[in-house]
């Protein structure tokens, strides 16, 4: 059954309340409520009733009984009142960052007064400098505010960025390993060759996001939205069968000649056929650009194909390439993955040159922040702070997040087994109501989403059309092994085993 989870007006008269309350190891350091129709179910996303119960759990600001209240209208003396602090939220959760007396070296890079966490991304690489650099930017403007609330418990978050520069992964576990409390929000392209060492020195982590099978599976890791390499949530493809399906046979791939692409092919090959899809034509470009794209379009026209699956960057390889097929006349429509919802693409496409561009999506769009409290906090966080705002950044945030609301159930005794062992007890995780909810200790992404078309300098929301929800349906989990799957040696529970000494 097909359902409709909506952010509600509720979320709404809420914003209006709280608005009044390096490489090779570089780093840096700092101290809807109603039914559609009889198939369709509409719920609440990042359900209300977990700021209801929030709500009645922290301490009000009038704690005066009514017994109280009738003796001081009987006498003139005053009744003293002890009152907390209101506390501070983010969507839909309250911000898991307090005061507190939080004591003890309870693990590596835990003292009485802080916590070292390490972040980083690939922002140095040299073709593409400033890469990804978005989740450093919000990690370092999250542990800020996280710092001005308190910190964990009392403890203030100490935080080291690394730069791995895409190919330098592993010297970045090297210097974590022996001095990281965790690493926390982090995200590297070329993770899988850094993974072997992580996994030896068993440094635990809640990342950004996953790359290859071996990370996406990893052993002491969770991530706020699962990406395993055995699941592909299938919203978007089920959209296209259903909109194109006379296209949806005869649809080609186009990918770089880079692990992370290749694997993001075989997972649409591998799940895509039983809606329908008939990839004819698979053809591989080089990843740092080609000097004629012309060769792939005629390749692409000849073979009759209608819809490609793109997967890379969009600027500048793919606007390049829609550039030649619109000089060769060749008319198709495509699907994306999130990393295309971008002002760079947005902006970049004037001309109209890559219309018919279909974006997969998990969070709340920036345009629709007046529907998700959460979208709109996380934006004013990130404007105040001055870093560079992006997709990805809300999926630092939620990583960031989710390690905070984990390491505070901790209290004092905080380890990084209480750390993995809280989060992986939460089994509907949405951000405070940035993104569809999932089951973050399972690994399983949730059968849901958001499809958005570019149409010139804008994305239009296309599925489902109303503003503030996700469509999801049981059917589109995409379920399958590949060689990918195989090679990272997975045991029953899905975790790999592939680094893991015997």
């Amino acid at each position: 059954m097909r359902t409709i989870l909506k952010v509600t007006a509720t979320i709404l008269a809420l914003m209006l309340i709280g608005s009044a309350c390096a490489g090779g190891g570089d780093r840096t350091s700092t101290e809807e409520s109603t039914s559609q129709n009889s198939s369709t179910e509409t719920q609440i996303a990042g359900d209300n009733s977990s700021t209801d119960e929030q709500a009645e759990s922290a301490p009000s600001g009038d704690t005066t009984s009514e017994d109280s209240r009738n003796e001081e209208s009987e006498t003139p003396e005053e009744v003293a009142v002890d009152t907390e602090p209101e506390y501070e939220t983010f969507g839909d959760i309250i911000w898991p960052c307090n005061p507190g007396t939080a004591t003890g070296s309870t693990d590596q890079g835990v003292t009485d007064t802080s916590i070292l966490i390490g972040g980083g991304d690939d922002r140095g690489y040299a073709a593409s400098l400033g890469l990804n650099i978005t989740q450093t930017d919000t990690l370092q403007a999250f542990v800020d505010k996280c710092n001005s609330l308190g910190g964990i418990n009392g403890r203030q978050i100490q935080v080291e960025l690394y730069d791995a520069k895409i190919f330098e992964v592993n010297n970045v576990w090297l210097d974590a390993c022996p001095r990281m409390f965790m690493m926390v929000a982090e995200g590297f392209a070329v993770d899988g060759i850094g993974e072997e060492s992580r996994v030896q020195c068993e440094l635990a982590h809640i990342p950004t996001y996953t790359v290859s099978a071996a990370a996406a599976h990893g052993p002491w890791m969770i991530q706020p939205v699962p990406n395993p390499s055995d699941r592909n949530p299938l919203s978007m493809a089920a959209y296209i069968a259903e909109t194109y399906p006379d296209s949806i046979a005869k649809s080609g791939t186009m990918y770089g000649n880079f692990g992370a692409t290749i694997e993001t092919k075989d997972k649409t090959l591998a799940s895509y056929p039983p809606l329908g899809f008939e990839f004819i034509i698979n053809l591989e470009y080089n990843i740092v650009g080609e000097d004629d794209w012309t060769p792939f379009v005629l390749d692409l026209k000849n073979a009759g194909v209608e819809h490609i699956y793109f997967t890379g960057t969009c600027l500048p390889n793919y606007q390049a390439f829609r550039s030649a097929a619109s000089v060769n006349g060749f008319d198709a429509f495509y699907t994306t993955d999130a990393n295309f919802y971008e002002n760079s693409c947005r902006e970049a496409n004037n001309d109209g040159v890559m219309d018919n561009t279909f974006v997969r999506m998990a969070f709340v769009p920036f345009e629709e922040r007046e529907y998700s409290r959460a979208v709109s906090d996380y934006l004013d966080i990130m404007e105040a702070a001055g870093g560079e705002i992006a997709l990805l950044g809300m999926q630092s945030a939620s990583a960031f997040l989710l390690w905070a609301t984990a390491a505070k159930e901790c209290g004092s005794e905080l380890t990084r087994q209480c750390v993995m062992e809280e989060a992986a007890s939460i089994d509907s995780w949405s951000g405070g109501g940035m993104h569809v909810a999932s089951d973050p200790g399972i690994n399983e992404p949730p059968p849901c989403g958001i499809v958005l078309e570019l149409i010139g300098n804008s994305y239009k929301r296309i599925f489902p059309t109303e503003p503030g929800t996700y469509a999801c349906d049981e059917a589109w989990r995409g379920e399958f092994s590949n060689r990918w799957t195989e090679d990272a040696n997975l045991d029953e529970n899905r975790v790999s085993q592939k680094f893991i000494a015997e």
